[in-house]
């Protein structure tokens, strides 16, 4: 694998490898665009076969990061941190390392936590740097980003059936949920409120019989594609809708809080040529992001929550403009994203001035 070869094909700015014996810490990091300000990201920590399935992962993360941000009105950029997973303890001196080489790019990056990273591995970080977020609420974190990420995913979801049926109400529609987890679990409570009729499918026994404790049915996570539904919410893991199941769905709407739905762009046509209508994931789930970014630019609960509520009318005309223009909804909200990236460029290239004549 030429890094710099997979650089320029996903115009990527940095990639940058760390490593700290002492911790066996090994991390790789990856700028995407600090065109809008500085990239924020997750940390996650994963066990890959590969370095380069890690690189291929991390580029790919960063590279949606940047359109999050860029479409939820955000002003940052989009970045991503993988720690290799190689059986370390998880403890006080990993993440402390890790905070002392994110201090050394100098804002470059603010970081929070993803995939194995707790609240207290962030307040390890903290020690070592000012340029992280998802803090716990005691240290001045908002302390749980994922009820806003499942909310605005709920708001997605309510736009997605406003625009296929003509109305946003949710009586008596199914929905399968697959993912019970973090969001998954907030996003069921919220599609139950509305009158919904919710089925869950989760890998982890545990959740399973969570989720059947809480009223919910389950399914096998196996068979959840071919789960007939109204409605297939992916709250799980990405590149859950590939050659092997674009044809196995049985619904009418895919809309979840799952990043990188798509193995392939071109699958979200494959899903409209069988009266699917498909919800980017990096439109509906933004709401999450808002939330962290609020919390690092100084946490009010309020404003998160109005930012939060775009996602309504932001889906409506994602959707409207990719159906009117015959395009795919990922191409058109990659546009939408893509147009407010060129148009704060161009506007930074105005001198403002610097104050009194």
């Amino acid at each position: 694998m030429n890094i710099f070869d997979l650089m320029k094909e996903n115009k990527q700015e940095q990639i940058a490898f760390y490593t700290d014996t002492s911790v066996r810490l090994r991390t790789i990091l990856a700028i995407h665009s600090t065109a809008l300000g500085p990239a924020i990201g997750g940390i996650r920590i994963m066990r890959y076969s590969t370095e380069e399935e890690a690189m291929f992962d991390l580029v790919r993360l960063s590279r949606a990061m940047t359109y999050k941000t860029a479409a939820a009105g955000l002003n940052f950029g989009g970045g991503e941190v993988v720690i290799l997973d190689q059986g370390m303890p998880r403890q006080e001196g990993l993440f402390r390392s890790l905070g002392r080489f994110i201090e050394s790019l100098k804002g470059r990056i603010i970081v929070g936590g993803d995939i194995g990273v707790t609240e207290e591995s962030m307040e390890f970080m903290r020690r070592e740097t000012r340029y992280v977020t998802g803090l716990p609420a005691y240290y001045g974190g908002s302390g749980d980003h994922d009820s806003m990420c499942a909310y605005g995913t709920f708001l997605g979801i309510l736009a997605c059936a406003r625009f296929k049926w003509g109305s946003d109400d949710l009586a008596g529609k199914s929905v399968v949920v697959q993912g019970y987890g973090r969001v998954g679990s907030r996003l069921s409570v919220y599609l139950k409120e509305k009158g919904a009729d919710v089925t869950v499918a989760d890998i982890l026994p545990e959740r399973t019989a969570d989720a059947e404790n809480k009223g919910y049915r389950t399914v096998c996570a196996g068979k959840v594609y071919s789960r007939s539904c109204d409605i297939f919410s992916p709250c799980a893991v990405g590149a859950v809708i590939n050659k092997e199941t674009v044809d196995a769905f049985v619904c009418e709407i895919i809309a979840g809080s799952a990043n990188n739905q798509l193995l392939s762009d071109v699958d979200d046509l494959k899903l409209r040529k069988r009266g699917i209508l498909w919800a980017p994931d990096f439109i509906i789930n933004a709401g999450g992001i808002i939330d962290v970014v609020e919390e690092y630019l100084g946490y009010k609960p309020e404003r998160v929550k109005k930012k939060t509520e775009h996602i309504y009318g932001r889906t409506l005309q994602i959707l409207t403009e990719a159906y009117d223009k015959n395009r795919s909804a990922q191409e058109t909200a990659l546009s939408y994203a893509r147009r407010r990236i060129e148009t704060i460029k161009n506007l930074r290239g105005t001198f403002p001035g610097k104050g009194r004549m």
